[in-house]
């Protein structure tokens, strides 16, 4: 066998050998392609649906935030009421109504505040929430 001869069969061997080298190549970054866009898929899928839980944890949030004033609005309202209400009458009869109605608004202050504390409890679970999901 000559040099020539030896040289051929080596080039053609380092040849084969480089297409199939090639071939996985490109096989292995169209799968890695492949690989790499189901990511960013389920990533977007995932960031989708954890912004709308964050949303309806937000609305939830805000529903009880109002909620929370309605409760008070009302609350302050019927305490107004009751109390021009007994202020209207001026007799020894209106007097024990008032001392009444003073117990009656401390009670209702003290619902007030009880009904308050319920709704920020609430809120705070519903922020833990969200913070837990944002994590």
């Amino acid at each position: 066998m000559s040099f020539l001869e030896i040289f051929t069969l080596f080039a053609s061997g380092v040849t084969i050998f480089g297409l199939i080298v090639a071939g996985f190549s490109v096989y292995n970054g169209r799968m890695t392609r492949r690989e790499v866009a189901a990511l960013i898929r389920e990533t977007q899928q995932l960031t989708r649906d954890t912004q709308a839980e964050t949303r309806q944890l937000i609305r939830e949030v805000h529903e009880a935030i109002l909620a929370g004033m309605r409760e008070s609005r009302e609350l302050i309202a019927r305490e107004s009421q009751e109390t021009r209400e007994l202020i209207a009458r001026e007799s020894q009869e209106t007097r024990e109504l008032i001392a009444r109605g003073e117990a009656a608004t401390r009670q209702l202050i003290q619902e007030n505040q009880v009904a308050t504390r319920e709704v920020l409890l609430r809120i705070i679970e519903i922020l833990a929430r969200i913070d837990e999901r944002v994590r």
